[in-house]
């Protein structure tokens, strides 16, 4: 029986791998997947000064007004600067990182596929009307866009890949240096990719839409519906756990997936939140990070409270501050939690019931779905994040009454771990 059992993992694990490789060696999974971790410091850095301009506390508005002796409008709009800049113009940002990050993986020229993916993105962009006469708006290349832009720069060097390896370009003599030549060489490669997404232009314009809505009515909309539901979420976090405990990176193989879909719904809550309206979305980046997360923490509490044997007393002890920060790899490699099966069901159920739990108390109000104003790394404490990001002290409540559940799951899984491990020692 042992054997048969041995066998299955070992089968299990193969394919597993094979199927994580294959995940992991998409260059247009990785493309994605780089694309979106190269934007995420700019939604932490706009998020310091978003959560300076609509600081979470009742009356902050009104005493940094009466200090700066100014409307808070007027305040609030200079804080607005960096937002502009950054998150307001997500859509944008990754535009820009997608086309380098897979014009590297498919080595072709990254500064000029960059450059063509930018232009089509803006040639595809809706144009609304102003005083001042034709103006993009800043929503047209928001994280609403996001799908349109990913799209748009892997189309591009895709386009631009097939040309160049047809050889069709200005090949200039060997005696012309390449910083000269290749310009020239990308010309021919550059244009024809202009001239299709111009040809898109043209047809999204006959059908009286624009290539952001179309997009998102057909691609976007079935994604975010699936990606944007707690059983999605749950799916997702089961999937991630599967693949840690097999010893592969979930987290970066799932965020490729998923990150792109919640950054939509995260700042659809955002754009909300700043015209003064309630958010509307309950599953975001913000809930798949901070509210999502937490489950595999409560098996570290759980050694701490219960554990018996040395090995777990110590790495316990070791794993519980790097896990407050979201750094999980001395406590799975510690107990460790990987290809361990006496901690098998824990272990991948604990996040999707963390992330079921959250959803049912957001969803019956028990807590204000978070605001969107503050994207934070996945670094950052527990019951500090879920403050900051739901704008309320229920926020960090709900985070500690998450860390008790999932506590509460790991105990008798542990306790069965620990006492063979103890059995061990003694026998020692």
């Amino acid at each position: 029986m042992p054997d048969k059992k041995n066998a299955f993992t070992q089968t299990f694990q193969m394919k597993l791998s094979r199927f994580a490789s294959a995940m992991g060696n998409n260059i247009y999974i990785v493309a994605i997947r780089d694309a979106m971790l190269a934007y995420v410091p700019f939604t932490f850095i706009a998020s310091i000064f978003l959560i300076l301009a609509f600081f979470p506390l009742e009356g902050f508005n009104q005493l940094v007004s009466s200090v700066l002796r100014c409307e808070a409008a007027v305040w609030q709009g200079k804080l607005l600067y960096v937002y502009n800049s950054s998150i307001a113009i997500g859509g944008l940002l990754v535009a820009i990182t997608i086309s380098h990050s897979i014009a590297g993986k498919m080595k072709l020229n990254q500064l000029q596929v960059t450059l063509t993916a930018l232009v089509n993105y803006l040639i595809l962009t809706p144009n609304v009307m102003s005083d001042a006469g034709n103006a993009i708006s800043l929503t047209s290349v928001s994280a609403q866009a996001m799908f349109c832009a990913i799209l748009t720069g892997l189309f591009t060097a895709k386009i631009y890949q097939i040309i160049d390896r047809k050889g069709i370009k200005i090949k200039m003599p060997e005696s012309v240096p390449p910083a000269v030549s290749a310009p020239f060489e990308s010309l021919i490669p550059s244009l024809i990719a202009i001239i299709i997404f111009w040809a898109l232009r043209l047809i999204t314009d006959a059908l009286g839409t624009d290539a952001v809505s179309m997009i998102n009515n057909t691609l976007g909309l079935p994604l975010v519906i699936v990606g944007g539901s707690v059983f999605g979420v749950a799916f997702a976090k089961i999937f991630e756990q599967l693949l840690w405990f097999f010893g592969l990176h979930g987290g970066s193989i799932v965020s490729g997936v998923m990150t792109p879909i919640l950054q939509v719904l995260e700042d659809q809550n955002k754009n909300l939140s700043m015209a003064g309206d309630l958010p509307v979305n309950i599953i975001s980046n913000s809930f798949f990070t901070h509210f999502a997360g937490i489950g595999v923490v409560g098996g570290v509490i759980a050694a701490l409270i219960i554990a018996r044997s040395r090995q777990y007393r110590e790495i316990s002890k070791i794993a519980i501050v790097p896990y407050f920060f979201g750094v999980g790899e001395p406590a799975l490699f510690g107990f460790p939690m990987m290809l361990n099966f006496d901690l098998v069901v824990p272990f991948l159920l604990s996040n999707a019931v963390s992330a079921i739990v959250a959803y049912i108390a957001f969803a019956v109000g028990l807590v204000p779905i978070t605001t969107g104003l503050v994207q934070l790394p996945w670094t950052t404490p527990i019951i500090i994040s879920g403050f900051l990001v739901t704008g309320s002290i229920r926020g960090a409540i709900l985070q500690l009454v998450l860390l008790v559940l999932v506590t509460l799951i790991w105990m008798p899984f542990i306790k069965i771990a620990d006492k063979k491990n103890l059995d061990l020692e003694r026998e020692v």
